[in-house]
């Protein structure tokens, strides 16, 4: 993955650029140091003057209002552009460029100016030291911090009910209810210059000037720090998904993973870069640069892999796809934009900024085509029948053949939901609630060709102890199989069946970093800090030495810190190290083999598999399997074999007292 950076060839800004802002996925806003106000076209790579403030208006920050719906209101009375400036005042601008309100803030400047993200209210910071709340119209609410030392940079929670500000070198978490306690930490050496609050991954970002960018979680340990820059840290901005931030400084800019490792280094002669904005669809961004230029960049390189396919954005507009068996590429050229890719299931599905392409794999060049709601794109999910669409208009569900299937709805809010918080099966839909993040949501999806309304999906709920922190669903079996796999804030990891009549989360283990499940098998795999397991049958549960006898586990050495399982193919788990390089691991092949001969309903085949390769572990899955499927020929032979007599015993009682028609 790599930033592609440009800018124009001659700076549009006379000095320096303060503050850049999106206002969609084409237009960007600037304001600099010459009391300008410029709008930029990517698309015709034109620059035009929106208007020129009053001499005296120098500003320090400038945010465009959240676009989200604000029941009772009219739609344009919230595009406006919030800009604080360094004579104490911020502005409410509208997109013409007119002073809508101005209101005196602070005494000296006021260095900071946020809308909450509900878009009821903003923020302001101040060099007098104090942190105040304002409604949406500039009436004071409330002052949250005073201070003796100015507050260079505070922003909001991602649900608008907590504030994150800077105290020279310390971070701190002030909530709105009283209730809470306040967070704080000492974060950096040197003063901290910049700060950032993710709502996917709930993560905090900082840059200081001792040359370090770390990141944080909202209890204030530390996840993790960067190399050290040779100048202060200016500027940082996570990407709307949470999957990788940007960091600027003197003459650099940096693209990071979310683990923080090095995605690239690109090193424009712009000077200091004072501030960085992404594109809604995260695809984009703006960096505002001291030299008075305004420097793009967009991602390439994006590599994605699936059996023996493999497939890289080499362009904007252009992808290449490979299968690596034999040989046999083609270039993909479209219309539009490319926002979001997702190689898997046999299909490459490629959102651009109007449409979607459905290709199959075995026939590249005849998609599927469907035009798209809304152009902002966050994610794409796909399982063995469907895929899902996050846009921030909702979620949508489509087949292959591009038929709507389903719209669920939870008020949640699209943009904000991250991989972790949603999962996709082959018949249902899993999400964890945004308001209770105890609750989890699974929809049915109409998988005939019957579609039905999303009044009709039968929705499940199904309430945990803990908060939820990630969830996966299997993706095989029947939908009255259909297993849910959660891990909570203890890093515990539960798995329940979703359609039991009273379902129960069954513990499999704990200190778990990532889970995945196979695409072809109920195998589940999971990461600890130095060892990866695999459940093998994780049904077993219900007997806990079953469990034990079923689960494979294999010591690794140097995972790095917070390793991610990216997928599990033929009983290899694929894993991203913390230094974010590719780890293939061979945990559960046999086993694998085995799920695949039982959902073939292939018992001779699975006991030859375990005779020839004579592991325990493997004729304890298949005893745990048979058992379940009322083999209890082949079961009997596999408890036998791993010594579990008494389970043989009542094998043989319920063979010689119940017909043989009735239990085969």
């Amino acid at each position: 993955m790599k930033l592609k950076t440009s800018n124009f060839k001659e700076p549009k800004h006379v000095g320096v650029v303060i503050c850049v802002n999106w206002n969609n996925t084409e237009d960007v806003f600037s304001c600099g140091d010459d009391h300008k106000l410029l709008k930029w076209n990517l698309v015709n790579s034109e620059c035009m003057v929106v208007t020129t403030f009053p001499d005296d208006f120098y500003p320090t920050g400038m945010h465009l209002f959240p676009k989200i719906n604000i029941g009772g209101g009219n739609k344009h009375q919230h595009d406006v552009i919030l800009i604080s400036t360094a004579d104490g005042k911020f502005h409410i601008v509208n997109h013409n460029g007119r002073i809508e309100k101005t209101v005196s803030a602070h005494q000296g400047a006021c260095l900071a100016a946020q809308w909450s993200p509900d878009g009821a209210g903003l923020l302001t910071a101040g060099e007098d030291g104090f942190v105040k709340v304002w409604s949406r119209n500039g009436l004071l609410r409330s002052t949250i911090v005073q201070s003796d030392v100015p507050c260079f940079n505070a922003v909001w929670s991602p649900e608008s009910n907590a504030i994150l500000y800077t105290k020279e070198n310390i971070l701190v978490i002030k909530y709105l209810n009283s209730s809470n306690k306040i967070t704080k930490w000492k974060a950096h050496e040197g003063l901290i210059l910049c700060i950032a609050w993710n709502a996917n991954n709930n993560m905090i970002l900082s840059g200081s000037e001792d040359g370090f960018s770390k990141i944080w979680d909202t209890f204030g340990q530390q996840i993790s720090v960067s190399v050290k820059h040779d100048q202060p840290i200016t500027s940082v901005s996570w990407s709307p998904a949470g999957d990788m931030f940007v960091l600027g400084s003197f003459n650099l800019i940096r693209l990071c993973s979310s683990n923080g490792w090095s995605h690239c280094l690109d090193r424009p002669t712009t000077g200091s870069i004072y501030n960085i904005a992404w594109s809604s669809d995260g695809t984009q961004l703006a960096a505002a640069c001291a030299n008075g230029h305004v420097l793009f960049g967009h991602i390439i390189d994006r590599e994605y892999t699936w059996k023996n396919y493999s497939c890289t954005q080499i362009g904007r507009k252009v992808i290449y796809i490979k299968d690596i068996i034999t040989d046999q590429n083609d270039q993909l050229d479209y219309p539009d934009r490319v926002i979001q890719i997702a190689l898997g299931f046999n299909h490459l599905v490629i959102a651009t900024v109007k449409q979607c392409f459905i290709h199959k794999l075995t026939s590249w060049n005849t998609p599927v085509t469907f035009d798209l709601k809304e152009g902002t794109i966050s994610m794409i999910l796909l399982a063995e029948r469907c895929l899902c669409i996050v846009e921030r208009a909702g979620l949508s569900v489509y087949s292959y053949m591009g038929r709507l299937l389903a719209s669920p709805r939870w008020g949640a809010r699209p943009e904000s939901l991250g991989r972790a918080a949603i999962s996709l099966g082959p018949d249902a839909l899993a999400a964890i609630d945004q308001g209770d993040r105890k609750l989890i949501h699974v929809f049915d999806l109409p998988t005939g060709l019957i579609v039905r309304s999303s009044a009709d999906n039968t929705v499940t709920k199904l309430t945990h102890k803990m908060t939820v922190s990630s969830i996966a669903l299997s993706q095989t079996g029947l939908i009255n199989e259909r297993q849910l796999a959660l891990l909570d804030y203890n890093r515990d990891l539960y798995v329940v069946t979703v359609k039991d009549t009273k379902p129960k989360f069954i513990k499999l283990g704990s200190q778990i970093l990532s889970i995945a499940w196979s695409y072809e098998t109920e195998l589940l795999v999971g990461l600890r800090a130095s060892s990866v397991v695999a459940w093998c049958c994780p049904r077993a549960a219900t007997q806990p030495n079953w469990l034990a006898l079923t689960t494979v586990s294999k010591d690794v050495a140097d995972l790095g810190r917070n390793p991610t399982i990216l997928a599990i193919e033929d009983g290899v788990a694929r894993v991203c190290r913390g230094n974010g390089s590719i780890l293939h691991l061979s945990i559960a092949a046999f086993p694998e083999k085995l799920l695949k001969h039982v959902s073939a309903n292939l018992w001779q085949a699975a006991l030859q598999l375990c005779r020839t390769v004579e592991d325990e572990t493997l004729w304890a899955c298949l005893a745990v399997l048979a058992w379940q499927h009322h083999q209890l020929p082949v079961a009997e032979e596999a408890f036998a074999l791993i010594r579990q007599y008494h389970q043989v015993y009542y094998i043989q009682h319920l063979r010689s007292n119940i017909p043989e028609k009735l239990i085969t």
